[in-house]
Parts: structure tokens; C-alpha cells; sequence
């Protein structure tokens, strides 16, 4: 990778991350005392852990999985800022599974992924220990989390993309996605670098996007329009889960949900929206329960996802 290019992206991971510390002091709050938490390994690399939470009273009955992967712009992220927000999902019920992985440029395309698969290959070792229900998994993200989920969504509508990709996933048979809850995410990487669309004037998407491609922006722009470069960015097909589209009003990339709900349109795919105003209108704030309009957005999520599962909580 050029020089430029990663030391730019570097950069990006220290700022974005000095910034989540800020976030980090105002939403997290201590574990619930009637849930568990735990730290659990997925691999030997620094961020290969996923945080799992869940109901202690639930030890004995069966419950649907919440798989949340954190945003950052790709190249930051402190999975530790989530942790409230999931285990709003673990008070209601669900097993809840927070996925951390490695920033890019430290790796690149299509690296997180193969990392993020790891880690529902352990998921799905813990099977009967925690007494989870893998025929009920949701799906959330915000921002590059959001990508993530669609692109694991696209992946188990085709199947044929694990080998497109050389993801060894073990699981790659039984796994299937009910449902997506989607915090302001990130849809189409050619969007967020094509200058005449407004999600492309998202702070540092340029950084972001490059730094993920692991390309500067000219061999980036072409390669996203190459056969290859096709498989990076998710391409929403009929057989689409249903699907909580969360977007902010102050947020550029709102253009993105705003194209992803139309895709959802154009298939006739289930979906709602929620629209974040007022103090939750920045990017990525619709995930702040610390605030009414925060909760509201957390309980119309649940509303929607609860009438999908088979498993009623």
C-alpha cells in the first residue's frame, strides 16, 4: 500500500477513536444486573474478541441472536461504546453478540470480512452453551457497521460470493439473517466516492473508503467499477431480509438509507424507517438511549424486528 495512503489512514483511526472516547463517557452505562457480560476470543489478533451479553433468567430458554458490528468509518471504532445500546437488545431478550475486528488500513478489503465470519463460526460454537436460537439472527450495525450487515445479508442470499471472496466460513450452509437494524450505515462505495453525490461530502469519506480499498482514489474509482471490484459493496437482491432503516437529519449520509430504502422499494422487500431529529440528528447519535428521542428510535427498532422473529420476545 502506498505510504501516503496508510499513514493518512492511521491518522483517521487515532482522531476517530479520540473522539469515540467523548461518546464513550456520555452513553455507556454498567451492565444491567439481571444480564452477564463476557469477553470472548475469536482469534489471537488484537481485536478479534466479541462482547456478548445476555439475560442471566433466560440460562434455560431458547433465545434469538442480536449480531451487532460497530461503525468508525472503517478505520476506527471502540466496540465498548456499543455495549449499552446491545444490551438494550439483552434486557429484551435476545442474545446479544458485539463483534470487534481490525481497522483498516492495517487491512483491507475483503480482511474484516473474513475476520467478521471467524467470529460467527465461535458465535455458532456457543450454541448450546448460551441456548441461542440461530434460525432468529438480527443483524445491526451504524455506519461501516451498516455496510457490514449487508454485505453478510447479500452474502447468505448468494452463496456462491464465499468462494468469490476465499471466505471459509464453516457455517456458511445454515446461516441466514432474518431481519437488519441499520444506524445511518453505508450502502454503495461508489456513491461515497463519486463527488457529485451528496454522501459523498461525509467528513473524511474520501480517507475512509481508500484507506478500506487499501487504493488511492483514482485506482479506487476504477476498480469499483471492475468485475472485481463489484464484490466489495452490497447489491440488494429480492431474497433481502426485512429491514429497520435508520437515518439522521443532519447527516450526509442519509443519502445512502435514502437509496437503500429505494432498492428495498424497487423489490418490494419489507422495510421501515426512522428518521433521527433534533438532538439525535448528527451521525450515529440515533443509538443514544440517554435521550428520549434515542429510546424512542430503540423501541420502534424492537416494535419492527419483534413482529419479524419466529421467536417472540
Amino acid at each position: 500500500m502506498d505510504k501516503k495512503l496508510y499513514y493518512r489512514g492511521k491518522a483517521g483511526t487515532v482522531w476517530y477513536n479520540f473522539t469515540e472516547c467523548f461518546a464513550y463517557v456520555i452513553l455507556h452505562r454498567k451492565t444491567p444486573d439481571n444480564c452477564f457480560y463476557e469477553k470472548i476470543r475469536y482469534g489471537s489478533e488484537k481485536r478479534q474478541y466479541i462482547n456478548i451479553c445476555s439475560r442471566k433468567d433466560l440460562a434455560d430458554v431458547k433465545k434469538p441472536v442480536f449480531i451487532y458490528i460497530h461503525g468508525g468509518g472503517f478505520v476506527s471504532g471502540i466496540t465498548e461504546m456499543r455495549d449499552t445500546y446491545v444490551a438494550e437488545w439483552a434486557k429484551k431478550g435476545f442474545f446479544t453478540a458485539s463483534i470487534s475486528y481490525t481497522y483498516a488500513p492495517d487491512k483491507v478489503f475483503p480482511g474484516q470480512l473474513h475476520e467478521i465470519y471467524a467470529a460467527l463460526d465461535k458465535i455458532y460454537e456457543l450454541k448450546d452453551k448460551y441456548n441461542i436460537d440461530l434460525d432468529n439472527i438480527v443483524l445491526a450495525g451504524e455506519s461501516a457497521g451498516g455496510y457490514y450487515i449487508l454485505k453478510l445479508a447479500e452474502h447468505a442470499c448468494d452463496k456462491s460470493l464465499y468462494d468469490k471472496l476465499s471466505i471459509d466460513f464453516k457455517n456458511k450452509d445454515s446461516f441466514s439473517v432474518k431481519a437488519l437494524v441499520s444506524h445511518c450505515g453505508c450502502f454503495d462505495l461508489k456513491n461515497l466516492l463519486d463527488k457529485s453525490k451528496n454522501q459523498s461530502k461525509f467528513p473524511d469519506i474520501k480517507m475512509m473508503v481508500t484507506s478500506f480499498l487499501g487504493k488511492p482514489y483514482d485506482e479506487a474509482k476504477k476498480y469499483l467499477e471492475s468485475e472485481e471490484g463489484a464484490l466489495s459493496y452490497p447489491h440488494i437482491t429480492a431474497d433481502f431480509p426485512p429491514a429497520f432503516i435508520i437515518y439522521a437529519h443532519n447527516d450526509y449520509l442519509r443519502f445512502e438509507a435514502f437509496d437503500l430504502i429505494e432498492e428495498y422499494k424497487k423489490y418490494g422487500i419489507d422495510c421501515a424507517q426512522f428518521e433521527g431529529t433534533g438532538i439525535i440528528s448528527l451521525h450515529a447519535w440515533t443509538l443514544a438511549l440517554v435521550v428520549e428521542k434515542g429510546r424512542d428510535c430503540f423501541n420502534k427498532a424492537f416494535e419492527y424486528i419483534n413482529n419479524i422473529i419466529d421467536n417472540k420476545l
